[in-house]
């Protein structure tokens, strides 16, 4: 359904943006175990989404792109966890029936390293393979609060920098 959101002449086309871009990360891992990894092999640099930026990006556009990510995934028989954190403040958070009670750590971890860099984890991840890096040297980044691993995006809004990650747990780091 469309939505118009208060103070915003963009109506849903920032919604539809962010949402687009990011469930193009999320769609690889919904798809079946073989189909994935034949992708995963194809992955480069260049297709890596790096980050996520919008004109607009509110608490409701929030929500709304964590139920989207949700629909997908249910509709693939897909068990995930979705946390979309905005100014450092959990705006929604879903964690699937059946998931292991680590996921919250995961998707910490993940989020934590996208804010870090301030681009996606699976694009910090890729730089480090290939650079034959890790993230504890030369960054110091301790692995119980940081991990490399797919799945957590920074969002950026036009003039007012990195405001938001979405991170997803659940699934491969590729997809």
């Amino acid at each position: 359904q469309d939505a118009e959101y208060p103070g915003s002449d963009l109506k849903n086309d920032s919604i539809n943006i962010l949402y687009c871009r990011y469930i193009c990360i999320v769609t690889l891992t919904l798809l079946t175990s073989k189909t994935a990894e034949a992708m995963a092999t194809e992955i480069t640099d260049k297709e890596v989404i790096q980050k996520i930026e919008l004109e607009v990006f509110t608490n409701q556009i929030a929500m709304d792109m964590g139920i989207r990510i949700i629909e997908l995934a249910k509709s693939r028989n897909q068990a995930i966890a979705v946390e979309i954190s905005r100014l450092n403040h959990t705006i929604f958070l879903y964690v699937d029936d059946g998931l292991p009670a680590d996921k919250h750590n995961w998707l910490r971890r993940k989020a934590n390293v996208a804010k870090h860099f301030e681009e996606s984890s699976l694009a910090v991840k890729a730089t480090l393979e290939k650079r034959e890096m890790s993230l504890e040297k030369p960054f110091g980044l301790d692995e119980k609060d940081y991990i490399a691993k797919g799945g957590s995006i920074p969002v950026f809004v036009k003039n007012a920098g990195m405001i938001a990650t979405i991170t997803v747990s659940g699934l491969r780091d590729f997809e």
